[in-house]
């Protein structure tokens, strides 16, 4: 029973990131994540007694992924350009798909978060920011990477590229999302 609660609490959650990424927080209900999983959304209740709890395991979930992904490549031999692109491959796999990051999605509905999301949606900014930047201190002082501005800044300049590349790439295709993400990187070169 327990695996079972585990695998269903997963699946919402699962099923939760992909809605967000597509419509919106405000966008989607319960029942469309009940109906997807086929079951009663008294079971979706049962994990996440309102949607501002479902957004938080959403964006706890996210953050575990961003730090694994920042252990991983902390811990590689992968140049700092590498570790960018790297990075760069999540927004990548979201233009083809269709969809927009979690950051720009949220960002949208922000004004009518729940505080307690609000926070957690700082986090996940922060953690994302401090992960750039590290990988761009980091190639600068190896010399990889070149780039006036201060590390902040120019980790503020890419990932606002990447996710507004990402919804413009909705409209005009990925081949403007591709050149963005080029362009980002050449300026680093």
């Amino acid at each position: 029973m327990t695996a079972r609660s585990t695998d269903t609490k997963q699946e919402i959650i699962r099923i939760g990131k992909s809605l967000i990424r597509m419509y919106g927080y405000n966008a989607f209900s319960y029942a469309d994540i009940s109906k997807e999983l086929n079951i009663k959304n008294a079971a979706v209740h049962y994990h996440f007694r309102g949607k501002e709890d479902l957004l938080a395991g959403i964006l706890d979930n996210y953050m575990e992924e961003y730090q694994q992904l920042g252990k991983h490549l902390q811990a590689s031999s992968l140049t700092a350009l590498q570790k960018l692109e790297k990075f760069i491959e999540r927004y990548s796999t979201l233009a083809e798909c269709n969809c927009i990051c979690i950051i720009g999605s949220v960002a949208s509905d922000y004004n009518t978060l729940p505080e307690s999301v609000k926070e957690k949606t700082t986090q996940l900014i922060g953690l994302a920011v401090s992960m750039i930047e590290k990988i761009l201190l980091e190639g600068k002082r190896k010399g990889e990477l070149h780039f006036e501005e201060s590390a902040r800044t120019r980790t503020l300049l890419l990932l606002t590229n990447l996710a507004a590349g990402v919804q413009l790439a909705r409209i005009s295709g990925k081949k403007d999302y591709d050149a963005i993400r080029k362009a980002a990187i050449s300026q680093l070169k």
